[in-house]
């Protein structure tokens, strides 16, 4: 019987309940719902239950907006924990976030191999919202799991089974072992766990408190959680924690966290004609030319044991330029039509030949900085992000084939319009946004101090005389104004697809800093008609603050630009 994404069957007298909400099996609020009516409603002769989910993960989903529907996740848990019969969750895939805490609730917990489970709430800002930070460290002990909580990564099958967060790890089919743990449970034969004392809790505390010093408000707020769980009984601990919760979710640093999270999703979301053709397979990277980014592509390739073709003008040279001892992979061309049958090829220009929009076999030819029917790639400072601009989605092999080679070279790529590097566009603005501060006479320090927050510093620049004081929060918000200004040009102009994707490059490329968001993610927590106000006043000292008219439109329709991220 399935009701509300949840399966109920009975296996002898062990109530197995499956969550059916693939691919990620979330745990919204009617899935919470069914899961507590079905513990709540077991059938005569119930002994144990086993929690498990269909398809390839028990429980992946992380909700990015806050989730205050009733029963909430601590409902969940606390129904999971008090089931007045042993509950066994029997895990396989990924269980992420809230399906990481319906583990912790369960009174045992089996894997499979290649299982994984991670805390990430600390990368949004927030803290576990369903009782975790006390149920995780009465099962492994206070340090480790201040260090899965507060770090967020990903603990695997075997760590997992040293820690004592798995009682058992199944072969393929772990349905079957979970079954017999439940039933051992039932009979009273359950595992033995470890008792801390409150000394060591406390002193992995004090620990972890002088590690992070100058944390982010959420680790501090983590280890607050995990002390409480020491000191409180445990109904005020989940109740210390479900305050905290709310708290951080009230906070900036947790509303740009998650605006980032978010944008690195849709950035990475390809259009449908794109995502559904099969690319080309990367068997060598083909070069042509000189510059920095082709230095970076060439590294990456043979990195990653991909060969390379360049052709360059002197074999002594490209070698020398790569700085790498062992070269293996790396071939000198001097004539174009080597590179023929290679899917994926970076040019520093168009081709002596002449340009060469997207071939229709799927073949990716790129241009650095783009050029006119080109595709255009753009690298970032970061190393880790690159722009391609792309001709037309008719060509959507073409796209697929640029996308997953530099995937498979550890690039995040982003599709933009012609030209690319709208990160380097929008900082541009800032910097002339500066220059011109300079020149009116504010400090060059002030500038660098009021960009310190968002992990960025202002270029070397020239104090004029006469001395001008500003607030180093008002240079900030003016910066910000001048970044906000190119964004909405970009837009206007479809060199950027939404205005997530430029806070996605100017985190993902540029080093700004991830808890702010971005500008665009600032200006709506600004507020637009705010934003306009300023712009129109510091309009009157320079131009490259005038308002666009793109900012006007959405202010006369009553929108956000968070609005045009899923237009």
């Amino acid at each position: 019987m399935t009701s509300g994404g949840v399966e109920a069957a009975l296996h002898g007298g062990i109530l197995v309940l499956t969550l059916t909400q693939g691919p990620s099996n979330a745990l919204t609020p009617a899935v919470r719902a069914a899961l507590i009516a079905a513990l709540a409603t077991r059938p005569a002769g119930c002994v144990a239950v086993v929690i498990t989910g269909a398809g390839a993960t028990f429980s992946s989903h992380v909700p990015m907006e806050p989730d205050r529907a009733s029963p909430s996740l601590q409902d969940l848990c606390q129904a999971v924990e008090g089931a007045g019969v042993p509950v066994v969750a029997a895990l396989h895939g990924l269980a992420l976030g809230p399906g990481a805490e319906l583990l912790l609730a369960a009174s045992a917990r089996v894997g499979q191999p290649g299982s994984r489970i991670a805390f990430p709430e600390v990368a949004f800002g927030l803290c576990p919202a369903g009782g975790s930070t006390r149920r995780l460290a009465r099962l492994i002990g206070a340090e480790a799991a201040l260090q899965a909580l507060v770090a967020g990564r990903v603990i695997g099958t075997e760590e997992a089974r040293a820690l004592g967060l798995l009682d058992a790890v199944a072969g393929t089919e772990g349905l079957g072992t979970a079954l017999a743990v439940a039933d051992q449970l039932a009979r009273g034969d359950g595992p033995t766990r470890r008792v801390e004392t409150a000394v060591s809790w406390q002193a992995a505390v004090a620990a972890a408190r002088r590690a992070h010093p100058r944390a982010l408000p959420a680790t501090r707020r983590i280890i607050d959680c995990v002390e409480a769980a020491l000191l409180l009984p445990p109904e005020a601990a989940d109740r210390f924690e479900a305050v905290t919760r709310a708290d951080l979710e009230a906070s900036a640093e947790a509303a740009g966290l998650c605006a980032a999270a978010l944008a690195d999703r849709r950035a990475a979301r390809l259009p449908a004609a794109v995502a559904r053709v099969e690319p080309l397979p990367l068997t060598g990277l083909g070069l042509a030319g000189e510059g920095a980014a082709l230095v970076t592509l060439a590294r990456a390739a043979l990195k990653e044991g991909i060969a390379v073709r360049w052709l360059h003008p002197s074999a002594a040279v490209m070698t020398a330029s790569l700085g790498l001892s062992d070269t293996t992979g790396l071939a000198h061309i001097d004539d174009p039509t080597d590179l023929a049958g290679l899917a994926l090829q970076v040019h520093a220009r168009v081709p002596a030949s002449g340009p060469r929009r997207p071939l229709v076999d799927g073949t990716a030819l790129l241009v650095l900085d783009g050029a006119e029917g080109e595709m255009g790639l753009s690298l970032a400072p970061s190393g880790r992000f690159a722009e391609i601009a792309v001709v037309a989605e008719e060509a959507p092999r073409a796209i697929a084939t640029a996308v997953a080679g530099l995937r498979r070279l550890h690039l995040a790529p982003m599709l933009v319009g012609h030209p690319p590097g709208i990160g380097a566009a929008v900082l541009q603005a800032g910097n002339l946004a500066l220059a011109h501060l300079a020149a009116t006479g504010v400090d060059p320090a002030d500038l660098t101090a009021a960009l310190a927050p968002y992990g960025q510093r202002a270029p070397d620049l020239a104090k004029a005389a006469p001395s001008r004081a500003i607030d180093r929060g008002q240079i900030a918000q003016r910066w910000l104004g001048a970044l906000t200004v190119a964004g909405l040009q970009l837009l206007a102009q479809a060199r950027a697809r939404r205005p997530s994707d430029i806070d996605h490059a100017l985190v993902a490329g540029h080093g700004f800093a991830r808890w702010q968001g971005g500008p665009m993610h600032l200006a709506d927590r600004r507020g637009l008609m705010v934003l306009r106000r300023d712009l129109r006043l510091w309009a009157e000292e320079n131009a490259l603050w005038t308002p666009p008219p793109l900012l006007d439109r959405l202010i006369r329709d009553g929108l956000s630009l968070a609005a045009l991220n899923d237009a």
